[in-house]
């Protein structure tokens, strides 16, 4: 018997968006990762191919720069903080964010289309239209959330809260920047600590997860650089960077428990969920199958 399809638009306490959240892994498994590997993966390799190389060409120039910046100033951590870092950092952020503008794109269909797996096409029209845009508003997002760490701790936490499902608003309600920051801040006004708990499990779940894939990939890497007799630091760099896509693919989970809970709050708000079911329950009739009687 086939599985019933998630409901986006509905109430979920704590557990349900866990149970939630792998069970729409789960079912919508292969599209999902399809469209994560075909538009987020050019930038995780693009960013796993760089800090390979910056790893691996770097990291003796790194300790000679910090050790030399401890006797002669700190102007040789020019050679530590290069052109190619900056490019490994930029790669990872772009990563980061077309993970979530990929799950924000599918939902989004997702759920116009009544649970019905979206297209490879249509994810890719939501997430052409959106990456850029929300590449750049994720900076400005992310330089809020750092002045409110450097301010104080807990206004980095509370904006870091409040702005966890920006890429839903963006995406899904198609609005400016403004009004999307407005509505994070209305959505979880009086939902902050329920929503607190979900994405830091999440979060929590998705960094082990990943680690364990990490460290099994750090431990294949030295051993294979260890037991070499060849200069192969650069080979082992490079593609240890690449397969971190398999670590990155983790984010999943935090990305979907994010959405989950972003349809939970604005069904609580506005309740187009509850909505919709009348609408349907409506237009449906009862006799519809059966003859007429003459």
């Amino acid at each position: 018997m086939a599985q019933q399809k998630i409901e986006l638009r509905k109430l979920r306490d704590f557990g349900e968006n866990i149970s939630d959240t792998f069970q729409f892994i789960r079912q919508e498994f292969k599209p999902l990762l399809t469209a994560f590997l075909i538009m987020s993966g050019v930038f995780i390799v693009a960013g796993g191919i760089v800090g390979g190389i910056y790893q691996s060409g770097s990291m003796s120039g790194i300790m000679r720069a910090l050790r030399s910046a401890s006797y002669y100033g700190s102007s040789s951590l020019g050679n530590v903080f290069n052109g190619t870092y900056f490019l490994m950092i930029l790669l990872s952020l772009f990563g980061i964010v077309s993970i979530r503008v990929v799950v924000a794109s599918y939902m989004k269909v997702y759920d116009a289309k009544a649970g019905e797996s979206p297209t490879l096409d249509e994810i890719w029209t939501q997430f052409k239209h959106y990456i850029v845009p929300l590449f750049f508003y994720s900076i400005i997002i992310g330089i809020m959330i750092v002045l409110g760490m450097v301010l104080c701790i807990a206004p980095g936490i509370y904006l870091a809260v409040v702005f966890a499902p920006i890429e839903m608003v963006l995406v899904v309600e198609d609005v400016s920047l403004g009004q999307a920051i407005s509505r994070c801040f209305n959505i979880v006004k009086e939902n902050f600590w329920i929503s607190f708990a979900i994405y830091l499990v999440a979060y929590i779940i998705y960094s082990f997860s990943s680690g364990i894939i990490g460290a099994i990939i750090g431990v294949i890497a030295g051993l294979a650089s260890y037991f070499s007799t060849k200069d192969v630091a650069s080979t082992v760099g490079i593609v240890t960077g690449i397969l971190n896509i398999f670590t990155y693919t983790f984010y999943i989970i935090f990305a979907v428990s994010v959405g989950l809970h972003y349809f939970n709050l604005v069904e609580k708000l506005d309740g187009d969920g509850l909505m919709r079911k009348l609408e349907n329950l409506g237009n449906t009739n009862p006799n519809s199958q059966i003859e007429e009687q003459y």
